[in-house]
């Protein structure tokens, strides 16, 4: 670990051992450690579920389980082009942020889909 980051780390350990409900503290991170830290609290943001992954990218097993899906329906949508993934050699592999945006992207269309059915059931009058 750097010696910036662990300047950082201890900045906000300090920072935390404090009881109180804010933590403010400055940080100078490396841009791909501020790209992952804008990540985690979008996720926590948007879905209140924080996913850190710890590695960078998944094998099509690992990624179908993280979905919940089969690995043949992964592939399929790996070759349909919904999921976003590299080839190393003759695998595929998964980067841990496709994963995410296919989660995000699957989310957005059940909410649209269950608001389609409450409009639809409220024109029919099933709800009142």
């Amino acid at each position: 670990m750097s010696e910036m980051l662990t300047g950082d780390v201890e900045a906000l350990r300090t920072a935390l051992a404090r009881p109180v409900d804010s933590v403010n503290v400055a940080l100078s991170l490396p841009r791909k450690i501020a790209e992952k830290v804008l990540a985690l609290l979008d996720a926590e943001r948007t879905t209140g579920a924080v996913v850190v992954p710890v590695k960078e990218l998944f094998t099509t097993t690992e990624a179908a389980t993280m979905l919940g899906l089969s690995r043949p329906t992964l592939m399929k949508l790996i070759e349909s082009g919904e999921i976003a993934h590299v080839k190393v050699g003759t695998h595929y592999r998964v980067p841990a942020q496709a994963v995410l945006e296919f989660q995000r992207a699957r989310r957005a269309r059940r909410e649209q889909a269950a608001e389609a059915l409450a409009s639809f059931s409220n024109e029919i009058g099933l709800i009142d």
